[in-house]
C-alpha cells in the first residue's frame, strides 16, 4: 500500500504518523491467509458484493484481526460490512472520513473551513479522486459544528 502515496507532503506525513504509532506495518499470519481465502469464496458467492481484488479482502481480513478502521473508497469493501455477518461490526471510513477524524484526533489542525478544504484539496490531487460535493458539506458541517464546542 506505501508504493500508492505520490507526493513528498503525503510521504512525510505517512512517516510521521508511522514514527508516532498511529499508523503500522502488519506481518501476515498463515491463519490470515486461510481467513482471506475463506472470505474471498464467500464474496464471490454473495451477488449483492460485488468483485474485490486481493489487497481489498486482504485490507479486510487485517482491519478486523486487530479491530481497526480501514480506510477504502471500494464499494465492494463496504458491502461486504453491510452484508457479511463476520465483517458486519468492522469500521471503514472513505478517505474524507479519515480527513475529518484526523481533526478530531487532533493529528491535523484546523481553525476553519478553508483549512480543512485545503486537505481535501490536497488528497484530491494526489490521488485524482473527487470527493462528491454533498458529502464533503456534509464534512464540514460536522466539523464547523465540532470546532465552536
Amino acid at each position: 500500500v506505501l508504493d500508492q502515496l505520490v507526493s513528498e507532503h503525503t510521504i512525510e506525513f505517512t512517516s510521521r504518523l508511522l514514527s508516532k504509532g498511529v499508523l503500522r506495518l502488519y506481518p501476515w499470519s498463515q491463519s490470515e491467509e486461510d481467513e482471506y481465502l475463506r472470505l474471498r469464496s464467500e464474496i464471490v458467492s454473495d451477488p449483492r458484493i460485488p468483485s474485490l481484488e486481493r489487497p481489498d479482502v486482504l485490507c479486510l481480513v487485517m482491519a478486523r484481526s486487530v479491530n481497526a478502521v480501514l480506510l477504502s473508497e471500494n464499494i465492494g469493501v463496504h458491502r461486504v460490512v453491510d452484508y457479511h455477518p463476520r465483517y458486519r461490526g468492522l469500521r471503514v471510513w472513505t478517505a474524507l472520513e479519515a480527513l475529518e477524524n484526523m481533526v478530531y484526533e487532533n493529528l491535523i489542525s484546523v481553525s476553519g473551513e478553508e483549512e480543512f478544504l485545503k486537505y481535501v484539496r490536497e488528497y484530491e490531487e494526489d490521488t485524482a479522486h473527487i470527493f462528491k460535493k454533498k458529502r464533503v458539506e456534509d464534512v464540514l458541517k460536522r466539523l464547523m459544528s465540532w470546532l465552536r464546542r
